[in-house]
């Protein structure tokens, strides 16, 4: 090879590193950008979830001047899975650019395995674990079998219902007209005695009951199903 062609080949080189150093932003930068801040930023929120970003394409025929720093990325604006965030350079030649975004934050929730009529207790074969995108739910959800099992549906329950706390109540324990068991803890000593609810009620409602052998109406706290102590004054 000779000493001009080295000399052209040296020259190219120079021109296209120094085209590089001087090249605008890419799109794809802009992309990359704002999905590394926000997987961050609902991964910090929900560390138990597995976050998916999907970042609407920037337009590849914007000139975006090279920035000598990292770009910069704010909060999202908007709620559920469709937001909005601002992409920004500092310098040397300032610009922003608003990008479009959909999150989806997958987690392992309780849903119903069957339809659930109104008023049926919750129980181990009702519901089941499954990852789900909860984005977009506003009303809340539960994350352990614990949290619903054993309490009524408020409402009809279709299949696969994601369970908030609106659906479901505390299962009624005790029905009016139940004969129950009034306990009294006095130190090491437990006293008992029979009597008739007045009211229904849930597991920590207080109800009113009539003691069987005295007569006397009292306020009591549900604790199990036929079980009641009395209030403390």
């Amino acid at each position: 090879m000779t000493r001009l062609s080295l000399s052209v080949l040296a020259l190219c080189a120079s021109l296209l590193l120094s085209a590089v150093t001087q090249a605008d932003t890419s799109a794809a930068a802009v992309e990359n950008s704002a999905r590394d801040y926000l997987t961050q930023l609902y991964r910090q929120q929900n560390p138990a979830a597995r976050i998916d970003v999907h970042i609407n394409p920037v337009s590849t025929r914007l000139r975006l001047p090279d920035c000598a720093a990292p770009l910069t990325v704010e909060a999202p604006r908007g709620s559920g899975s469709r937001i909005t965030t601002r992409v920004a350079c500092d310098g040397p030649q300032h610009w922003a650019l608003f990008v479009t975004a959909k999150v989806g934050i997958l987690h392992q929730v309780m849903i119903t395995r069957r339809p659930v009529g109104r008023g049926e207790v919750l129980g181990n074969d009702d519901i089941e674990s499954r990852l789900l995108d909860i984005s977009d739910e506003t009303r809340g959800y539960y994350l352990a079998p614990e949290d619903v099992i054993g309490r009524s549906a408020s409402r009809h329950l279709p299949n696969a219902s994601i369970l908030n706390a609106g659906m479901l109540t505390n299962s009624t324990l005790i029905e009016r007209g139940d004969s129950v068991i009034i306990e009294v803890r006095t130190g090491a000593m437990l006293l008992r005695a029979q009597g008739t609810a007045l009211e229904d009620g849930e597991d920590g409602a207080q109800i009113r009951v009539r003691n069987d052998r005295s007569g006397q109406e009292i306020k009591a706290l549900v604790v199990a199903r036929g079980l009641v102590r009395p209030l403390t004054r």
